[in-house]
């Protein structure tokens, strides 16, 4: 499956950051409140995994709001 890397960035908050991350991955707001601080903690996470297209998807709406964000396959 491929990854979506999602790397921290002190130019957003956590509002900014965890409801793209409900929109895009259609998770709750207790997940995305708990890999916006992973990513806070470790600089980054692992906060999709999947297809090529679906990583993708969520990968662009990330970079949508300017998020940094990489796939790996």
């Amino acid at each position: 499956a491929c990854r979506v890397i999602l790397f921290n960035c002190d130019c957003h908050s956590f509002d900014d950051v965890e409801t793209p991350l409900i929109k895009a991955m259609r998770c709750t707001l207790s997940r995305a409140r708990a890999l916006s601080w992973e990513v806070h903690n470790k600089g980054s996470a692992v906060v999709y995994s999947g297809v090529l297209e679906r990583c993708e998807a969520v990968a662009a709406a990330l970079e949508d709001i300017r998020l940094k964000v990489t796939v790996l396959r």
